[in-house]
C-alpha cells in the first residue's frame, strides 16, 4: 500500500505552509508514523524558495527549509492526499472552490484543533512574530493530531527493525551550571529587592542565554527558539522589574538546565502575551 499523503495548503507555499509541513513531519516521525507530509499553494508561486523569514525561524526550531520550492496545488496532488490541511479559512475556501470533489478532505488547522483560530500570515514581519506564530502552529498541530491521524487510511508505524526515537541528550555541565547560577541570582533578587542592580543581572541573563544557545544539546533541543523568546521577555521587562517579572525570568532561566522541548517553548510563548501585566 502506498504511504498516505497529508498536503498542507498555503497561499504562496513559501511561509506558513512549508513551516507547518516541517513541524507536522517531525511530530509524526517522533511517533514513528509513516506518512508523507508535503505542501502546496493556491497563488502560483512555483519554484520560489521559502521566504527568508521562514528560513530563519525554521533554523531557530531546528528545521531545514533550504531545499523547499513552492508549487501550485494541482488536481493530481488533491487526488493523492488523504487530507488537505489549509493554513487558514481563506485558503480552504479557495481550495474547496477549485476542487469541490475533495471538499470532505479539506479542513483548516483551526478546525481540526477545535479552535476558531487562523494563524495570521507574518509576511515581512520581524522574527519575533514569526517565532510566536510558529509555536502556535505547533500547539494547534498537537491538539489536532488525533483528528489528523483519523483521516489516514491506516496508521502505518515504522518497520519493527527501525531504531526507536533517541532519548533527550544530556545538557553540557557548563550550560547547566550557568543556568543554575543565574536562576539563583534571580531568586535572591525576588527575596531581597535591591540587592543586585538590574543592569548587572540583565547582563548575566544575556550571557547565560548566549551560552545555552552555544551549547545546544542535539537537534531536538529547541534552545535557539527558547533563547529568542527569553530575549523578547527581557525587552518587555521594565527598567525596575518587580518580583513577578523576576520570578518569571527565574523559572524560565532554570529550564535551560535541561533540553528545551516544544512544550517549554509554547509555555514561554504563551506567557509573553501577559508579560506586561506582571507586577
Amino acid at each position: 500500500m502506498n504511504t498516505p499523503l497529508i498536503m498542507i495548503v498555503g497561499a504562496a507555499d513559501t511561509g506558513r505552509a512549508p513551516l507547518t509541513a516541517a513541524l507536522l513531519r517531525r511530530m509524526l516521525l517522533q511517533r514513528t508514523i509513516d506518512v508523507r507530509v508535503e505542501s502546496a499553494g493556491v497563488l502560483g508561486h512555483d519554484d520560489d524558495p521559502a521566504s527568508p523569514d521562514a528560513l530563519a525561524v525554521a533554523e531557530h526550531l531546528s528545521l531545514d527549509l533550504s531545499a523547499h520550492r513552492a508549487r501550485s496545488l494541482s488536481a493530481d496532488l488533491v487526488d493523492a492526499a488523504s487530507l488537505l490541511l489549509a493554513v487558514d479559512r481563506g485558503t480552504a475556501r479557495v481550495a474547496r472552490l477549485r476542487f469541490p470533489q475533495a471538499e470532505a478532505r479539506i479542513h483548516t488547522l483551526g478546525e481540526l484543533a477545535g479552535r476558531d483560530r487562523d494563524i495570521p500570515d507574518p509576511f515581512k514581519m520581524q522574527i519575533g512574530p514569526w517565532l510566536i506564530y510558529a509555536q502556535e502552529i505547533e500547539r494547534l498541530l498537537q491538539q489536532a493530531l488525533p483528528r489528523i491521524i483519523a483521516f489516514l487510511p491506516q496508521v502505518l508505524t515504522a518497520p519493527p527493525d527501525s531504531k526507536p526515537p533517541a532519548p533527550l541528550p544530556v545538557v553540557a555541565e557548563e550550560r547547566r551550571a550557568a543556568a543554575e547560577r543565574t536562576a539563583q541570582l534571580l531568586d535572591l533578587m525576588t527575596r531581597i529587592p535591591g540587592i543586585v542592580e538590574w543592569s548587572a543581572a540583565r547582563e548575566q541573563i544575556e550571557i547565560t542565554i548566549a551560552l545555552a544557545q552555544a551549547r545546544q544539546a542535539g537537534a531536538s533541543d529547541l534552545v535557539a527558539a527558547y533563547g529568542a523568546l527569553l530575549r523578547a521577555a527581557l525587552a518587555l521587562t521594565p527598567p525596575v522589574p518587580g518580583t513577578a517579572h523576576l520570578a518569571a525570568l527565574r523559572d524560565a532561566i532554570a529550564r535551560l538546565e535541561q533540553p528545551i522541548t516544544s512544550e517549554d517553548v509554547g509555555s514561554l510563548s504563551a506567557r509573553l502575551g501577559a508579560w506586561s501585566t506582571l507586577a
